[in-house]
């Protein structure tokens, strides 16, 4: 372990000595985890990890509920239509929980932002940076490969560049009360082979949530987008061509050390109500699948459960108040809800994207959002749903002019009908085209929005009423 490492640990640590008292639970998740977890040297057989883990391998996938048909569903058909000129100016109040009140996503309105692209990079949303290092890479894992000992030095300079403090001045300013942030596993467990890289992002994660919980009351999703192994075989899941997470006992076990330190995180920030954690993003057994629900094998169901089961259990050593959100792997809340009791602390998680919905032109955008909004609550009623990233693209036709009420209409579809969501995402430095006007950073890019005036404090714009 290299001493910036050890000395992150100890700042950490520290900051448990720090709090008037060190829990029981608080203990027994530090004594499971340093800040960097480190893990076994060589495979561990599947028996010892789950029995370490106190769960056992789940069989009962079939038993699923009703699959959302994602190709046809979600995002809703978005045929030629006529629409109304007529817009509306719904009043909205956001909530803001104080320090000390644990979040109920079953009352709980977002109106959140990713910080997507800041810890877990990619090239879509920071090509100008990326090129300038390594344009030859088309992921992360790849990037640091052709960087060598350089890239922890390129990334750490990034990760203070791409965004500060005054980053959420700027979205507070328009009520955003929730950050989602994406994080790689590399930044709580050091897996031996992988080419990702293990620096400060917990330091770089310590400044920014502080600040957004302390001055704004912001609550915070911390979501492992990636796994060791690689979830989905893109460049989000760990690397392009990765999925060897699932069905891999030691892959297990990394993960598990993972979500130990990212509650450790949690535990040891004095806001432990503020937290919510997101241990698993898109997965997918089957690329050709993906989006859709053939991206998602009766096998993989059954991993992901156990896994789930395994956080579960290492929330519970925490603060069983602390919620899960589970993104729903483009399967629905309802494929996962039989497998939960009611009173579960779970929320699920869906992804909405209108540029991946075929032949959508941004001029029948509006009435979709706001059948897509019902369509998903009403397949999912035991627990709550929220959006955890949606943007401004459609397919074809996108039109500058249209980005304030399509974004309105979004926000306050999503507020009525579902727990809120949150939007992908807060900066983006994407040059490529749209078909229509701009390019993505144009509908991508909150800060961009805000500053553009098409992102306000009120909704004033909304199709849906």
């Amino acid at each position: 372990m290299s001493a910036k490492i050890i000395s992150l640990a100890a700042v950490l640590v520290a900051s448990v000595a720090a709090l008037p008292q060190a829990t029981a639970s608080i203990a027994a998740v530090a004594s499971a985890s340093t800040s960097i977890a480190t893990g076994p040297s060589t495979s561990v057989p599947l028996s010892t990890v789950l029995s370490s883990a106190q769960v056992s391998l789940q069989t009962g996938a079939a038993s699923h509920g009703s699959k959302i048909p994602y190709w046809s569903r979600c995002p809703l058909p978005v045929t030629s239509t006529t629409t109304s000129s007529k817009r509306y100016a719904p009043t909205i109040t956001w909530p803001f929980l104080e320090n000390g009140n644990f979040i109920d996503w079953k009352t709980y309105k977002s109106n959140g932002a990713n910080l997507g692209g800041w810890l877990e990079k990619e090239k879509t949303h920071d090509p100008i940076w990326w090129d300038q290092h390594a344009p030859d890479a088309n992921d992360e894992w790849t990037f640091c490969q052709m960087l060598g000992p350089k890239c922890g030095p390129v990334l750490e300079a990034r990760y203070t560049s791409f965004l500060n403090t005054s980053t959420i001045d700027q979205l507070a300013s328009v009520g955003v009360n929730t950050l989602r942030i994406p994080t790689t596993y590399a930044a709580w467990v050091k897996v031996p082979g992988s080419q990702l890289y293990t620096g400060t992002q917990q330091l770089h994660l310590r400044t920014i949530t502080h600040y957004a919980i302390t001055k704004y009351s912001m609550h915070i999703i911390i979501g492992l987008h990636s796994l060791p192994g690689g979830v989905n075989s893109l460049d989000i899941g760990e690397g392009l061509g990765h999925d060897a997470w699932f069905y891999n006992s030691t892959n297990l076990e990394y993960s598990f050390l993972a979500i130990d330190a990212v509650l450790f995180f949690i535990a040891t920030s004095g806001h432990t109500s503020s937290f919510t954690l997101a241990p698993i993003n898109e997965a997918s057994d089957n690329l050709a699948g993906f989006g859709s629900a053939a991206g998602l094998s009766t096998n993989a169901t059954n991993w992901i459960l156990t896994y789930i089961q395994g956080v579960f259990k290492r929330i519970a050593l925490v603060d069983k108040r602390i919620p899960l959100m589970l993104q729903d792997c483009f399967q629905g809340a309802s494929y996962w809800a039989p497998f939960y009791a009611a009173g579960t602390n779970i929320v699920f998680d869906s992804h909405v994207y209108y540029f991946a919905a075929a032949g959508t032109y941004s001029e029948y955008v509006l009435p979709a959002v706001c059948g897509q909004a019902a369509y998903i609550q009403e397949s999912e009623t035991k627990f709550p749903t929220f959006i955890g990233e949606w943007s401004l693209q459609a397919m074809f036709n996108n039109t500058l002019a249209d980005r304030k009420s399509i974004f309105d209409t979004e926000r306050y579809a999503w507020e009525k009908y579902n727990s809120g969501g949150a939007f992908w995402t807060a900066i983006s430095y994407s040059t490529a085209a749209v078909d229509g006007e701009g390019t993505q950073r144009d509908y991508w890019s909150y800060i961009d929005l805000i500053n553009a005036g098409v992102i306000t404090k009120a909704t004033n714009a909304s199709y849906c009423s």
